[in-house]
């Protein structure tokens, strides 16, 4: 029955009319002031006088109430309650209010670019925001300590910072002005013997110059502000801290979008595999990426869905939430470029040449040359960390991928790996150098580098050479082999034509 009708019909048993509520209203009031009469002749001056005052005021705080809801014209009805799930504040938060929101837009998300690869500056790095400073190879950044490593998540040494100054190797100096959006602290992770801090470059770097979405990375020599002696948990004396290695992040535009109150929920394999509605080509070649690099620790919130135009409907319960433009793409790729395993540790997982190269890319491949029928379903290699439930563990690859990423990977040049491995200062790590920072014996930072563009090239060539089972092959490969539409497309790659 209506809400409204139930309230003005005067026949339902014990309901009370608007005059029979005014009427008790008054009855009330007068009851009151007889009472407080009565009463006070056992008081007398102001206390008779107060004690009177707040009978009626008691009195009148019943009735004016009521004499308003009586005054509620038959054609009108009051608003309803809010349902108890609605926020009271009319700006809500951009997140998922329902589950299938959120597979809708994995659904709808882009993980892929296509660019010219060769194009790619990678020492240089990915465009950044004219409205923050500009950071290059072995810039000093000055900032202001705000959070220590404990409050941020992980294991890995790091603190946040408010960015106040930039100095860069050829003297230009940046300085913090009103126009610029440097409001946010900035997450910083140092110590030599971190081997994310390279790791992170080398692959956000790479999956930057192919097309595919990443964060970027910057290694920076950092002069911290107010920083405590305890940077993890943030204790201690504080003072100026100078960090020489180091990293820092800008990250991948877009709105971070996640379930109702699971701010760590990012995305997993088994859901990629499920509701992405990319191409096998792109969707086989992000995870032969991932195999590629050893993207070993690649649990859900190590992945990220973001958004650009976000909408919450607030007129439905609950909420819906749509995106104009959704992405997905592996927002923390520090464990790669090593050997994977159950523990993703920090000296055999992370930038390990002997432990990457000894990896060998393909369980199960064909040859050049093959046909259609004879070539195997493929499966990559790639140990999974033991927490990454729903992970990425030897994935099997189709030929669309294979080729797709083959061909993305054979743009690249020489020098172009030379300076993925150049940008990260993988020649710094201590495990090349003596105990007075010297080079070891036999090793160079020229030689370093070149026996890490050695172990990636013929990586690349297990790659190129590979052959897989079609899963629908094309009549046109225009679009797995030129995705840009380039006129001529560079092959630095010597396995045979495919």
């Amino acid at each position: 029955m209506d809400r409204r009708k139930i309230m003005m019909s005067p026949k339902l048993p014990g309901f009370r009319t608007p005059d029979s509520i005014r009427r008790g209203a008054e009855q009330g009031i007068q009851s009151e002031a007889e009472q407080a009469k009565n009463n006070s002749i056992s008081l007398t001056g102001r206390k008779a006088t107060s004690y009177l005052a707040a009978a009626v005021t008691r009195s009148l705080a019943l009735f004016i109430p009521l004499l308003l809801l009586s005054a509620v014209p038959a054609g009108c009805s009051q608003n309803p309650p809010p349902a108890p799930d609605q926020k009271a504040d009319e700006k809500v938060d951009k997140e998922f209010y329902t589950p299938k929101d959120r597979v809708a837009a994995m659904q709808a998300a882009t993980i892929f670019a296509p660019k010219a690869v060769a194009d790619a500056n990678i020492l240089q790095g990915p465009e950044q925001d004219p409205k923050q400073f500009q950071l290059h190879l072995g810039d000093k950044v000055y900032c202001d300590f705000d959070k220590p490593g404990s409050q941020m998540g992980g294991k890995t040494p790091k603190f946040a910072c408010k960015f106040t100054r930039v100095e860069s190797v050829g003297g230009q100096v940046q300085v913090l002005t009103p126009q610029m959006d440097e409001g946010e602290p900035v997450k910083i992770k140092y110590g030599s013997t971190d081997n994310e801090i390279y790791a992170e470059v080398v692959s956000t770097r790479l999956m930057w110059a192919l097309g595919f979405y990443a964060d970027s990375w910057f290694p920076v020599h950092v002069e911290c502000n107010n920083c405590p002696a305890d940077l993890e948990s943030g204790s201690g004396v504080k003072s100026t801290r100078s960090f020489d290695a180091a990293t820092t992040v800008r990250k991948y535009s877009g709105h971070k979008m996640y379930e109702e109150g699971k701010p760590d929920e990012g995305w997993s394999w088994k859901e990629f595999e499920q509701y992405n509605g990319r191409p096998d080509s792109e969707k086989d070649g992000l995870r032969l990426l991932a195999a590629f690099i050893q993207h070993s620790d690649n649990k859900a919130p190590q992945q990220r869905l973001i958004c650009k135009g976000v909408k919450v409907d607030q007129s439905t319960q609950p909420f819906t939430t749509t995106c104009k433009e959704s992405k997905m793409l592996i927002q923390d790729v520090g464990a790669t470029f090593g050997g994977g395993g159950a523990f993703t540790s920090n000296d055999s997982a992370k930038m390990n040449l002997q432990e990457w190269s000894g990896k060998k890319l393909w369980n199960k491949t064909g040859k050049p040359g093959m046909s259609d029928t004879d070539c195997p379903v493929c499966e990559a290699v790639l140990s999974k960390s033991w927490s990454a439930t729903d992970g990425l563990s030897d994935p099997i690859i189709t030929e669309e991928g294979r080729r797709f990423l083959a061909g993305l990977m054979c743009q690249l040049s020489d020098a172009q790996i030379q300076d993925l491995f150049t940008a990260a200062q993988v020649a710094w790590m201590p495990k090349y150098h003596n105990s007075d920072g010297s080079f070891k014996q036999g090793l160079d930072e020229a030689t370093i580098k070149k026996q890490w563009v050695d172990a990636f090239k013929a990586k690349r060539e297990e790659l190129a050479s590979g052959r897989c089972r079609w899963k629908n092959k094309p009549a046109d490969f225009a679009a797995i082999d030129n995705p840009m539409g380039l006129p001529t497309v560079p092959n630095h790659c010597v396995a045979p034509p495919r």
